[in-house]
């Protein structure tokens, strides 16, 4: 069995990458550092591959080297910025929502499209928390810090449940995990990173819920650690969803 992480060399994907291999699959992780990634791979004895996902020509590169079969897909890369600054990549994109969101709809639509994942596959990936009311659903429109982060996670959102109707064939899940003790707020004011480390959960348990979706056979599409999701607010839809795949596709 063959298994991607995106995120691979630390946090959550690293953990998921950490259960995958005890199980005994082969593992491709994904990261853009690459002197992490080489040193996770030699610990653990899997590929890696360079790729920074924040950038879209990464993300398509990164498809031509992934070799068939994949039975499972990990997009486990992100990350949180809290500065009152917008923040572009060098392709123009907003740098949360291209990382958070866009990459994980580049990769896995890109992927399927090339038949690389196989029928009665996996992908799972990081979502938000529920919690989407006043949220901005003004896809186009670059925002900073939370804003960015909370936008990405209901298009995330949106995007897997799209996803597993559109793929019957396939297990789709989204998990929010809780918070976790991962550099995820490594660029965050120091309350954040306190709080992180006083309250998120070791990366061992926080991974767990996501491996399990992934390793184990699982219904349903959107978890909050082991239980079902259930949204405070109703997620989108009609023409903020139909918005939402315009713009996502213009990134293929």
């Amino acid at each position: 069995m063959r298994i991607i992480v995106t995120g691979g060399t630390s946090g959550i994907g690293y953990g998921v990458a950490c259960l995958a291999v005890e199980r005994g699959w082969e593992v491709t992780i994904i990261g853009r550092n690459r002197t992490q990634g080489a040193k996770i791979a030699a610990e653990l004895g899997v590929n890696y591959l360079y790729a920074d996902l924040s950038l879209m020509s990464d993300v398509r590169r990164l498809v031509e080297q992934l070799e068939e079969p994949i039975h499972a897909l990990a997009l486990c890369a992100g990350g949180v910025y809290t500065g009152k600054e917008v923040r572009l990549t060098s392709e123009g994109l907003e740098t949360t929502f291209a990382t958070n969101y866009l990459s994980k709809f580049t990769l896995s639509e890109m992927l399927l499209q090339q038949n690389k994942i196989v029928s009665g596959g996996c992908i799972a990936m990081v979502g938000g928390n529920g919690a989407h009311k006043n949220v901005s659903t003004n896809w186009t429109a670059p925002h900073a810090g939370l804003q960015a982060a909370m936008k990405a996670a209901l298009a995330v959102d949106l995007y897997a449940a799209d996803l597993a109707k559109r793929y019957p064939q396939l297990r789709v899940h989204a998990c929010y995990p809780g918070m976790v003790r991962t550099n995820l707020f490594q660029e965050a004011p120091l309350l954040f990173r306190l709080l992180s480390r006083l309250f998120g959960q070791p990366i061992a348990k926080g991974s767990s819920y996501l491996g399990r979706l992934i390793l184990e056979k699982h219904s349903g599409v959107h978890w909050k650690r082991d239980r079902p999701m259930r949204f405070r607010d109703s997620l989108p839809e009609g023409q903020e969803a139909e918005a939402l795949w315009a713009y996502s596709r213009q990134h293929i």
